[in-house]
C-alpha cells in the first residue's frame, strides 16, 4: 500500500426534509503526496466552490476525494468547481467541534456525540478502491454560512444510532491498495 494523505476532514451535509441543501468539507492536510495545508469545499445545488491558499492541493482534494464522497454530497451534483485562493482558518477542538472560515464561507460542526475508530480496506472512491482509517466523531449540529446568509437546513442526526451527517474525521489516513514499489 502507498500512503496518500494524513490529516483531518470535518464535514457537514445539511438537509431540508429529504433534500440536501449544502455540503461543506474542511481539510487539514498534515501530509500528502501533494503537500500539506488547508482547504474548504462547499457544494450547494447551484455551485461547487473550493477555497484554499494552495489551489493545486485544494483542487486535488476536491477532485480526488470530495467529488466521490456520496456520504458528504448526498444528492448535490458535482460540477466544475469555482476555485478561490484564500487562507483557511481551521480551529478544531475534539471536545467541542470545529470552526472554519475561508473567503466568505464559514463552517461550524459542533456537539460531538461519540468517537469511533474506523477502517475500510475497500472504500470505493470513484471506482478506485482505497484504504481509509479515521477517528470518526458524529456531531449533533452544524451551520454553514456563505456571504452574509446562513445556508438552510440542518444535519440529519440520530442520537440513538450515534450517527450524523455532520462529523469530524480526525487522524484520517488514505492509502492505495497496491503494493509499494521496491
Amino acid at each position: 500500500m502507498t500512503l496518500l494523505l494524513m490529516g483531518a476532514n470535518p464535514c457537514a451535509t445539511l438537509f431540508e426534509g429529504d433534500r440536501a441543501t449544502a455540503f461543506a468539507s474542511v481539510w487539514r492536510v498534515d501530509w500528502s503526496v501533494r503537500g500539506s495545508g488547508h482547504a474548504l469545499v462547499l457544494g450547494t445545488p447551484e455551485a461547487v466552490r473550493i477555497i484554499g491558499p494552495d489551489l493545486e492541493l485544494a483542487a486535488w482534494l476536491g477532485h480526488e476525494f470530495n467529488r466521490h464522497l456520496t456520504t458528504v454530497r448526498s444528492g448535490i451534483a458535482w460540477r466544475e468547481p469555482e476555485l478561490t485562493a484564500a487562507p483557511v482558518e481551521f480551529d478544531l477542538d475534539l471536545d467541542h467541534g470545529l470552526f472554519a472560515a475561508a473567503d466568505d464561507v464559514s463552517v461550524a460542526v459542533t456537539g460531538p456525540i461519540e468517537r469511533f475508530l474506523t477502517r475500510n480496506d475497500e472504500y470505493d472512491l470513484g471506482g478506485v478502491p482505497r484504504i481509509l482509517s479515521t477517528v470518526w466523531i458524529p456531531c449533533a449540529d452544524a451551520t454553514v454560512t456563505e456571504g452574509d446568509r446562513r445556508l438552510r437546513g440542518a444535519p440529519r442526526t440520530d442520537l440513538d444510532a450515534q450517527s450524523s451527517t455532520a462529523f469530524i474525521a480526525e487522524a484520517e489516513v488514505w492509502c492505495t491498495t497496491d503494493h509499494p514499489r521496491r
